[in-house]
């Protein structure tokens, strides 16, 4: 009866890899040896999730990739927060919104406002460094969740699998809370 949880944080794990491929982050790949260490955090859960992505070149156009993820939590909060934190991970990475983004990626600029083809508005703010890569932070509203907003950061390394950052804010009253994270902890890249 305990081996379903782990299952379905394997399969979760692996959802999040092929949203990278389906992404088409293995076609436009540079190269190279990468780790990426991404840090999942979620308003229901005390424990974050540390999610590993390793790829290693083993022969032209082929890599291994290791996935792994990580987490300490009590047997309830492991029941109901690491699959939780995985899928939302899978589903947030995936929206339609952030989707319709990645394909103006490399022509946002700082502190410039778009409007995507779904309606949604990304605010580009000013460019940064997260776990040592260049980005631009912003924040991307969707008429369809007004009560939500999700702040960004984006990043046109072809190296890093997933937004740098991707925090995910909701209206309480006249306060936003943080609901979830997903943010880049680690990286590292040698040719």
């Amino acid at each position: 009866m305990r081996r379903i949880p782990v299952l379905l944080v394997i399969f979760g794990a692996m959802g999040l890899w092929a949203v990278a491929q389906q992404g088409g982050f293995f076609q436009s790949y540079p190269g190279g040896t990468s780790k990426s260490v991404y840090k999942i955090t979620q308003e229901k859960s005390a424990y974050p999730i540390l999610l590993t992505m390793e790829i290693q070149p083993v022969a032209p156009d082929t890599f291994t990739v290791k996935t792994t993820n990580e987490v300490t939590g009590t047997r309830t909060d492991l029941e109901r927060g690491v699959l939780e934190g995985l899928a939302r991970a899978q589903l947030e990475v995936n929206s339609e919104s952030l989707t319709a983004l990645r394909k103006f990626l490399a022509d946002i600029q700082p502190n410039t406002t778009y409007i995507l083809p779904n309606g949604a508005r990304f605010e580009a703010g000013e460019r940064d460094r997260i776990a040592g890569v260049d980005v631009i932070r912003g924040v991307l509203t969707d008429p369809k969740k007004p009560e939500q907003r999700t702040l960004l950061a984006l990043t046109l390394n072809k190296a890093v699998p997933f937004p740098p950052l991707l925090r995910i804010d909701e209206r309480r009253g006249l306060l936003f809370v943080t609901v979830f994270t997903l943010e880049l902890i680690e990286f590292a890249m040698r040719p």
